[in-house]
């Protein structure tokens, strides 16, 4: 039996033609999407086409310029030499010849010695005659000459007297240096000072009752024969330890003194002096 066909039309549906017809089947064409890439390849051969008209046009300009360099034209100047006009030169002056200075004229002198007492003489030379003195310079030896009249100065007969000069001495200076090269010190340092400070040191019974503990600076002045002077209170805790401090330091022997410029001077010293309960 055959298929009943009768009354029916065939409808032909329209195909897509190309792969973005197919991508934007159904869609909404006009949002802009569908335009953009349908002109994709128009957009892409144009901006190359640009490129390559900007990219000639670069070279062309290079190529002008290099040419218009080539053909300039290089100027060139000659320098001619300036030829001078022959003229003399001026002559120089010639120096002025200097005379030889005139020899000096050599005085006539006459020797006449001083007489000696001798016991046995070998020969004797009498003395010049008045005739032979006038006119000449009296010296130890006889010499021809021009005669002059001048003559032997006498030796001065009168001696200056000395003068005395006193040369007084710097009066000493008792001036307390604070710092010297040589700082003075305790006989055996530092650590036999407090030594002798704790052996001779009595804890005053007031400061134990009121449980006074802390350190008394006590400042004196170590003589140039290192004795020690001038003992002050710098700071103190009171309740009698300022005056055992004091009572100590007084009962110190003498120290090694201080020395400036390798003399012994008077030097202001400080030190600390320890007031602590046993627990």
């Amino acid at each position: 039996m055959k298929p009943h066909t009768q009354g029916l039309s065939a409808i032909a549906l329209p195909t897509p033609s190309t792969l973005d017809d197919i991508v934007f089947e159904h869609r909404n064409k006009a949002y802009g999407a569908y335009e953009l890439r349908t002109h994709y390849t128009t957009n892409i051969n144009r901006a190359l086409l640009i490129g390559i008209g900007f990219f000639g046009l670069m070279l062309l300009t290079n190529f002008l310029f290099a040419r218009q360099k080539d053909e300039s034209q290089l100027i060139v100047v000659e320098h001619s030499p300036i030829k001078l006009p022959d003229e003399p030169l001026p002559e120089l002056e010639k120096p002025k010849e200097v005379e030889p200075p005139k020899p000096i004229e050599q005085q006539r002198t006459v020797a006449y010695l001083e007489p000696k007492v001798v016991e046995e003489t070998m020969e004797e030379t009498p003395p010049p005659s008045q005739t032979e003195i006038e006119g000449a310079i009296i010296s130890d030896k006889s010499n021809p000459g021009t005669d002059t009249d001048e003559i032997a100065a006498a030796p001065p007969t009168e001696t200056k007297s000395v003068e005395k000069t006193i040369i007084e001495l710097p009066e000493e200076d008792n001036t307390a240096f604070i710092t010297v090269e040589v700082q003075p010190s305790f006989m055996g340092g530092n650590s036999e000072m407090y030594k002798f400070l704790g052996k001779n040191l009595k804890y005053p019974s007031a400061a134990q009752r009121a449980n006074i503990q802390g350190k008394v600076f006590l400042s004196f002045i170590v003589e140039k024969d290192g004795s020690i002077t001038d003992i002050e209170t710098m700071k103190g805790i009171g309740f009698g330890c300022d005056e055992e401090a004091m009572r100590v330091v007084k009962l110190m022997p003498k120290w090694i003194a201080g020395k400036q410029n390798g003399r012994n001077v008077r030097v202001k010293f400080t030190i600390p002096v320890f007031f602590r309960l046993d627990d």
